[in-house]
């Protein structure tokens, strides 16, 4: 069999050079770095820009085209709970709005599938502006409850504003730069279709995706990140398209510390705690639940849409095999039906005990390949 070529960013840590023609990709990073952060242990509370996230940073910004215009107009940033995926957009962020990435009257957004996960990347950009007293003379805040909260640039009336998907129709925007925060989790594709199709108005303009793996193949987010994976192993060819996917494989072991470093580039930098893995994980080895939420949030394995499995399916797909379902025309059979009500998907299962545990045939298409499950029975 023909191994799968592998989508992990191997360029963020093989030193190879990123072109910078411009010297963009250099005034991103100095940019960057003169920012403060509350909760940095740096001296001056200097924002913490390591190593992997400046490699991502000058690649975003340094490649070029002739005529100046960036290559990247897209990042797809999958990357696991805890390694700050937050701050770093939210100095992206900053950077379109108060740094030198800024238009006179952009307008950039931070966006979320509701105004409580919306608000939590403007309060980390609030957060950073108050740590330093020019940029507050500088900038406006508004940030009244109930209220649209943004970020006023004065002096060239660029902004940063929060929307979100239960906040009502966003179309007639145009924005230069967008932070889509946790995809997997957006309701439909209205909020998406807005802001894509508005960042194609103008020339020049970045949407940056960043989220943790999620459940399901029939969302936007799965579909998104499969066409940066495919990006990413040379099915597609898109320069526009950056995919950064920090994932492990399902067949990994999830257990092996060197494999959560791999996935989880700010373990080495002390982020995320290294003992609220291992309890975790030590968790995982006794209850499903438990273990798919450390694959899905810890390793950015996307899963199966439920949330509370019976078992493991990847235990379940090992006891596929081909079986002649003939010999059970005559056998007791339990039937189970899930109807959809609107556009999820519909399955009918029928299970017969045979010598072996259970035999499972799923829906119509299961009548072409059986996949029976032998661990049903264990």
């Amino acid at each position: 069999m023909k191994a799968i070529p592998s989508t992990f960013p191997e360029w963020i840590y093989d030193g190879s050079e990123i072109p910078d023609p411009y010297g963009y990709g250099e005034r991103a990073v100095t940019f960057l770095r003169t920012l403060r952060h509350p909760k940095s242990i740096l001296p001056n509370r200097a924002f913490q820009l390591d190593p992997w996230q400046e490699r991502i940073v000058r690649r975003i910004y340094g490649p070029r085209h002739e005529d100046g215009t960036r290559i990247t107009n897209t990042v797809a940033l999958l990357l696991p709970r805890g390694n700050r995926k937050t701050s770093l957009a939210a100095a992206l962020a900053l950077l379109h709005t108060i740094g030198p990435e800024r238009r006179a009257g952009g307008e950039a957004i931070f966006a979320a599938a509701d105004r409580k996960q919306a608000g939590i990347g403007f309060r980390e950009a609030v957060g950073i502006i108050r740590e330093d007293r020019r940029i507050v003379s500088a900038v406006g805040i508004y940030d009244a409850h109930n209220a649209p909260k943004k970020l006023l640039y004065r002096k060239d009336a660029s902004y940063l504003e929060v929307i979100s998907g239960d906040g009502g129709p966003q179309h007639g925007r145009t924005p230069a730069f967008v932070l889509a925060d946790e995809i997997h989790i957006w309701k439909g594709r209205d909020l998406w279709e807005a802001l894509t199709t508005g960042l194609e108005k103008i020339d020049d303009s970045l949407l940056v995706v960043a989220s943790t793996a999620g459940r399901g193949q029939d969302t936007l987010a799965f579909d998104f990140f499969e066409d940066a994976r495919n990006v990413a192993r040379g099915k597609v060819e898109d320069d526009s398209i950056l995919p950064i996917l920090f994932e492990a494989d399902r067949r990994d072991d999830w257990q092996d510390e060197e494999l959560w470093h791999r996935v989880n580039p700010g373990l080495q930098h002390g982020y995320p705690s290294l003992a609220g893995f291992r309890r975790h994980a030590k968790r995982s080895q006794r209850s499903v639940g438990d273990r798919q939420s450390f694959k899905q949030l810890k390793l950015n394995i996307w899963l199966d849409a439920s949330t509370e499995p019976l078992v493991d399916m990847e235990i379940y797909d090992q006891g596929a095999k081909e079986y002649d379902f003939d010999t059970l025309k005559n056998e007791p059979c339990w039937l189970a039906v899930d109807l959809s009500s609107t556009v999820d998907l519909s399955v009918i299962v029928g299970c017969w005990r045979v010598a072996e545990g259970y035999a499972v045939m799923r829906g119509s298409s299961a009548l072409r390949t059986p996949s029976p499950a032998r661990t049903m029975a264990e």
